[in-house]
């Protein structure tokens, strides 16, 4: 007899849908919409994203990718949490938010409320049920004065201020007292001052990598040594300086849980990176990946144009 077939659980399908949204939301923002779309998840933007919505018709992919935007949107108004349907939606269910329990409100289903806005054709849906909840909230805090929505943290949230653990503490210290002799190192002694975090300097540091290093294996080979760890907190400081970022440092726990910064399978976990804590979206960038890629892609790659992508 063949076994019947296991079915996700609606925890199972949440982690999944969870795991996703990242992904999803870069889909949505580098394939579906269009030049010029402000995605600040800004209630003003999501006229914009039903408009766009409407001119692509019945396109299912950009219909789940726009669904953790849109959901991160109004809960940013009504609070609450992300959950599942298992019953509707098909094999992956049907992501819901459900609104603070303070304000008394069923879960909304995001795909009905996409397919209320492809049927209206109006522009107006999505606006509209940010309003509602926003007069929902603006109800409850009459009668209970000083009372705020609260919403679960979701992997599309700002990771907000992070601290600064010793041994990233430690590494800073050392590199920025070991800068002077690693600047002569590079130029000479009577241009130490050229070294000056500008972001125009780049061009120089980018000289410097693919001068001293041919091949990947080279690089690898010293990824430890004095030159390019002051490199990648050279690149770093001007990112920090001139990028609205800061260095963040995760220390490695094995026994953190699975999907947590601490976790050994976070590829970010045990290096310091750069990070704009404070943003949705924000992208951290690892400096001494970055100065790999000088010698990985070769000469159409360029650490200008890499900060240059980093939202000011």
């Amino acid at each position: 007899m063949t076994p019947t077939p296991a079915f996700p659980t609606r925890e199972e399908l949440l982690d999944r849908w969870l795991d996703d949204m990242q992904v999803l939301a870069a889909r949505l923002e580098q394939v579906h919409l269009p030049d010029g779309f402000p995605f600040d998840y800004t209630p003003a933007s999501l006229p914009e994203l039903e408009a766009a919505l409407l001119d692509a018709g019945s396109d299912g992919d950009f219909h789940r990718a726009a669904l953790p935007y849109l959901g991160e949107v109004l809960m940013d108004v009504c609070g609450g949490r992300w959950d599942i349907d298992a019953g509707t939606g098909g094999a992956d269910g049907d992501p819901v938010v459900r609104p603070d329990p303070a304000l008394g409100l069923p879960a909304l289903s995001l795909t009905t409320l996409v397919d209320v806005a492809l049927a209206e054709e109006s522009g107006e849906v999505f606006a509209r049920e940010y309003g509602e909840l926003a007069d929902a909230v603006t109800d409850l805090r009459r009668s209970r004065p000083g009372w705020q929505p609260v919403k679960e943290r979701s992997p599309l949230d700002p990771i907000g201020p992070q601290p600064v653990p010793p041994r990233l503490r430690h590494w800073l210290a050392e590199r920025e007292a070991a800068h002077r002799e690693w600047a002569r190192g590079t130029t000479g002694a009577d241009e130490v001052g050229e070294w000056d975090f500008s972001p125009a300097g780049l061009d120089r540091l980018e000289r410097e990598v693919r001068t001293r290093y041919r091949t990947l294996a080279d690089f690898d080979a010293e990824r430890e040594g004095p030159f390019l760890q002051n490199a990648a907190w050279y690149l770093g400081q001007v990112i920090c300086l001139h990028r609205d970022s800061t260095w963040v440092y995760w220390e490695t726990d094995p026994q953190a849980p699975r999907g947590s910064h601490h976790h050994p399978d976070n590829p970010w976990s045990g290096i310091p990176f750069t990070h704009q804590p404070h943003r949705r979206q924000a992208r951290p960038c690892d400096p001494l990946d970055t100065l790999r890629g000088l010698v990985r892609y070769g000469t159409g790659y360029h650490l200008g144009r890499i900060v240059d992508d980093i939202p000011v």
